[in-house]
């Protein structure tokens, strides 16, 4: 493999390409899935694709020589890797679980870079979930690592030995479905996790026993443990008390006091970076754009990040892995029209940097459109966010989608690269994404807003938005269509019975429309917290959910309706879209109707893709008023079965 200085491989230009990049070229996967390199910065990890197979290599950066090359085959890449030791880095392989849907496998390989060995970790007891996390490397044991496991909701802590590949059971957490946090000796100290009411409980190892020091409510302030800190007895946590956003707090065990480190008002931290010694020198916020808080702007990654954002402006610099001296990184580059580019920075190299990998080299900047921050007021006189991506030649008023995203609570839609997105914008149409309040990122106020407020006040900033495009010359009044998946195809198909006139069609995939199943159907149910956590979202009466479930307001719709959904959904069963499509035809409005029996809550796999994006454009094509006649399809899988 050859490394090439970035004054001789540059960003692709428009000259580079012969034509306007078609479907395929936004739904075929990344060329190169990640690039890590080792802790002492000998050597880098390298996974990506050459075809329908997975490779994964070894490269000898002082040589520039790749020392190991591994064809993982087509029904197995890796899914996760992660340097342990400066030797060592572990992978969590992905297979197919059905039909193009790909799942971890639950096992884990060690790999010795210094000597070309590839270990299976084995446990001493039957335990399918071991590969399930990272807990912490052990730094002052590189022989060892502690990773979290389960036979059941509780989570467990196992020490593995990296050499033999024996595991060995250390701790069993107090709260279901949560995790474990170790301190800098490897001791489990703390166990989070939710109970039968979903609420966050906190536990603490007071000598062999488990004590609840905290619990608090999905409406509450809280906080949680998410990794040691520097300090001996001090952790890193994730606080929402006092402003109501998420924070960055300190707890120490010993005192037990709390101290809240860094906080932003009206918006929550999205990432906190630290070095391998897990010293933070910046945080990071996305209110519109990506923004980084430098908190130590001496230290040496702060340097090398804020070197990249001048040189490359225009693009969020992030750092998938760095040397434990801080001299080498790897810098993933990323914006709304790059996918993606791998650097290496070398602070004691001549030439400081080198283009390592872009992740879709066949996708031209200029050939995407660009993606612009809204605010937006709404009817009650408060302010929402979004997004509206159009590319330059797109008329205005021109023909817009409204894609909502799913979750609701917590999710939200970001800045930057979105396939989807530029899929749609390539069509020609304006893309409008609205983070309604009930979407994460904003605070606990934000979100909460929300509860409660499915097809209210939720769907009510939706049609404001899309109404503030209108009136703003973007969106053509009499093309507009709105589309989503999961909770975004519940919304979208609420728009269309709530304002009739205003969406000229909709698009559900994977939704959910009968909102009476949701505490009795799907996986949602398996856990009490599931049910709990729908109860407090939606209410439990009955005749109210009827109410706010397009089910029941068919005969509302006058819009076109394309209904998408897999056989094998868990999370939004396929009786929500056969519901809701014998109501449409009771109502004498007939929908469009795609499933694939072997897909799950989404369609999965670059055929699918490919012929459900056909599907869609299709069907968007009328009521848009667009002209498809020179999108070329290929490699489609057939959509009736």
């Amino acid at each position: 493999m050859r490394i090439l200085p970035i004054l001789l491989l540059l960003l692709p230009t428009a000259s580079s390409y012969a034509a306007k990049p078609m479907p395929r070229d936004f739904l075929s996967r990344s060329e190169v899935l990640g690039v890590q390199i080792s802790p002492t910065g000998e050597f880098l990890a390298i996974t990506k694709l050459k075809g329908d197979d997975a490779w994964f290599s070894i490269v000898d950066l002082e040589q520039r020589k790749t020392t190991f090359n591994s064809n993982l085959g087509e029904k197995i890449e890796v899914g996760q890797m992660f340097w342990v030791s400066d030797d060592y880095i572990l992978h969590a392989p992905a297979r197919k679980v059905f039909g193009d849907v790909k799942g971890r496998t639950g096992e884990l390989l060690s790999f010795d870079a210094r000597r070309n060995k590839i270990k299976r970790l084995q446990a001493t007891d039957w335990c399918p979930y071991c590969g399930g996390a990272l807990i912490y490397t052990l730094p002052k044991d590189p022989r060892h690592i502690i990773v979290g496991g389960s036979f059941d909701q509780y989570p467990e802590a196992h020490l593995v030995d990296l050499k033999t590949g024996i595991f060995r059971k250390i701790a069993r957490g107090a709260a279901p479905w949560g995790g474990l946090v170790a301190d800098q000796d490897g001791k489990i100290v703390f166990s989070t996790g939710l109970n039968v009411k979903n609420e966050t409980e906190i536990y603490i190892k007071n000598k062999r026993e488990w004590e609840l020091i905290e619990s608090f409510g999905m409406r509450d302030e809280g906080w949680i443990p998410f990794a040691n800190a520097p300090e001996p007895k001090t952790f890193f946590t994730w606080d929402t008390r006092g402003g109501r956003t998420t924070g960055l707090g300190l707890f120490n065990t010993e005192t037990r006091q709390h101290k809240m480190l860094y906080q932003f008002e009206g918006i929550d931290l999205r990432a906190v970076y630290r070095d391998l010694n897990d010293q933070v020198y910046a945080v990071r916020t996305d209110l519109h754009y990506p923004a980084i808080h430098y908190l130590n702007k001496a230290h040496p990654l702060a340097r090398i990040r804020a070197g990249l954002k001048k040189r490359f402006p225009n693009d969020t610099v992030t750092f998938t892995s760095v040397t434990r001296d801080n001299t080498k990184a790897i810098a993933l580059l990323s914006s709304d029209r790059n996918p993606g580019q791998f650097l290496l920075v070398d602070l004691k190299a001549e030439n400081k940097l080198e283009m390592l990998f872009h992740r879709k080299p066949h996708l031209a900047p200029n050939e995407l459109a660009p993606m612009m921050p809204i605010e937006v007021k709404v009817r009650d006189g408060s302010k929402i966010y979004g997004y509206i991506t159009s590319a330059p030649d797109t008329p205005k008023p021109g023909p817009m989608i409204v894609v909502i995203h799913g979750g609701p609570h917590g999710p939200r839609d970001f800045w930057g690269y979105d396939t989807n997105v530029q899929l749609m914008a390539s069509l020609g149409v304006h893309v409008l994404q609205v983070n309604f309040r009930g979407s994460g990122g904003y605070g606990l106020d934000y979100e909460q807003k929300g509860y409660g407020e499915w097809g209210r006040l939720m769907q009510h900033d939706v049609t404001d938005a899309t109404r503030w495009a209108i009136d703003s010359k973007i969106a053509d009044a009499e093309r507009i269509c709105i589309y989503g998946g999961s909770y975004g195809a519940y919304s979208a198909l609420m728009g269309v019975a709530q304002e009739p006139d205003l969406y000229k069609c909709a698009v559900g995939i994977a939704g959910v429309y009968d909102l009476t199943l949701m505490d009795t159907q799907g996986d949602i149910p398996d856990r009490k917290s599931g049910i709990a956590w729908v109860r407090e979202i939606l209410g439990t009466d009955d005749d109210v959910l009827r109410k706010i479930s397009p089910v029941y307001l068919a005969d509302r719709i006058k819009a076109d309706v394309l209904l998408v959904h897999g056989g094998q959904d868990r999370r939004a069963p396929i009786q929500h879209a056969k519901r809701l499509r014998r109501a449409l035809e009771k109502a004498g409005n007939e929908p469009k109707w795609l499933t694939l029996s072997r897909q799950g809550h989404g369609f999965f796999g670059l055929k699918a893709q490919l012929s459900l994006f056909k599907e869609v454009a299709t069907f968007l094509s009328k009521p848009l008023g667009i002209d498809l006649q020179d999108v070329s399809w290929v490699d489609e899988e057939p959509v009736t079965e």
